[in-house]
């Protein structure tokens, strides 16, 4: 696969093996995880179907070319011996960002001139550097090392499309979907949301239900490629869209507030999956697992800083005081925000994940209710 392109897929930082899992399945190869995202090759339809299947990921680039450059001549003219005609449309709008460290080159927007001049001079009739709706060129500058990236995906993965109503601080739809698959949640037991705000965690799960792709509706990036071959994309797009299913599921979302309830089952909508979750007003509080159910998995992500008024240790202290009386034999996934609600769970972590949420760095605690005898 040493000739194969090569990509880099973008995570939320601390997704990073979560999402190499899920390339893994979707046939990427010699996967290499850095922090912020995971490098791979793949031939063109591997690059399609990532984009088109991928939960976890946040975009796709293609690495164009990396090389050494000293000087501004230098980045020139290698920057311009790039193919650009094979991905650049006449009249194409360019948005090209650059990041400089430790280079002679360190002007981030004297780089981006050199690049655009080069693309510019190939012949290409592009317009309008810096137009942020336009095809992202991205230039990274690492002591004295060029490499230049092509964006694949166009707008954000996670922007599912679906979301048109939320709430404070709503929960990234790539950090929903990596969640379930790192709680190993299958489609044949429980799922419980309380306190679920937009819904993202109920349709999320509902979505990876009904094998559903997250990017059917998507404007990629790529599909405005010169060098498009529309019967590959055709052949990978047919594919998805075969692997659909309708299950029968057991997911229940619930919240106290009536509005964010509300806006979560018009978000179930917008996505064609309302039909799939029960939705119910509820206190966290009062929470019992439904009728028959001797396990399953419950997903939180309480409410906390600017988005609660309330005491957020006595929150999760209220938490772990419901998991503890009622749900022995279930797994629970609760994000919290610092040690001292930790602290207030009472509850001994199984396995925790540190991530990036809301701009800051937040874990994800993997607990469990051992089943009474």
């Amino acid at each position: 696969m040493s000739d194969a392109p090569r990509y880099f897929a973008i995570t939320i930082p601390g997704l990073e093996a979560v999402a190499a899992a899920e390339l893994a399945a979707l046939s990427a190869h010699d996967l290499a995880t850095v922090e912020g995202g995971i490098e791979f090759t793949g031939s063109p339809d591997t690059m399609m179907r990532v984009n088109l299947r991928a939960r976890s990921i946040t975009r796709v680039l293609l690495r164009l070319a990396s090389f050494k450059a000293l000087s501004f001549p230098e980045l020139y003219n290698k920057s311009r011996r790039i193919d650009w005609s094979r991905y650049l449309a006449d009249g194409v709008k360019l948005s090209l960002r650059a990041s400089c460290q430790g280079s002679r080159l360190l002007h981030s927007g004297r780089v981006e001139k050199a690049v655009f001049d080069a693309i510019c001079d190939s012949h290409i009739g592009v317009s309008a550097e810096g137009d942020a709706e336009g095809q992202q060129i991205l230039i990274r500058m690492d002591h004295d090392q060029c490499t230049i990236s092509l964006d694949c995906s166009g707008d954000r993965l996670d922007r599912r499309g679906y979301r048109l109503h939320s709430g404070m601080a709503p929960l990234r739809e790539t950090i929903a979907a990596a969640l379930l698959q790192w709680m190993q949640w299958q489609p044949d037991e429980w799922l419980l949301t309380p306190m679920c705000g937009s819904g993202t965690f109920a349709i999320e799960a509902a979505l990876m239900a009904t094998k559903r792709a997250p990017g059917l509706t998507h404007d990629f990036a790529f599909l405005h490629w010169p060098s498009l071959k529309q019967k590959g994309w055709q052949r990978v797009k047919e594919k998805a869209e075969a692997m659909a299913v309708t299950p029968l599921l057991q997911i229940h979302a619930s919240d106290l507030d009536a509005k964010m309830l509300a806006q979560a089952e018009l978000n179930a909508a917008d996505a064609g999956v309302s039909n799939l979750i029960e939705f119910s007003e509820l206190d966290m509080a009062m929470l019992l697992p439904p009728a028959g159910a001797t396990g399953g998995l419950l997903l939180v992500n309480p409410p906390y800083g600017g988005r609660i008024e309330a005491d957020t240790q006595a929150l999760y202290g209220m938490l772990g005081k419901v998991f503890k009386r009622h749900f022995s034999g279930w797994r629970m996934a609760v994000i919290v925000p610092d040690q001292a609600c930790e602290r207030a769970l009472a509850m001994t972590a199984k396995r925790r994940l540190k991530i990036k949420h809301g701009g800051q760095w937040v874990h994800v605690l993997h607990l469990e209710c051992p089943a009474r005898r």
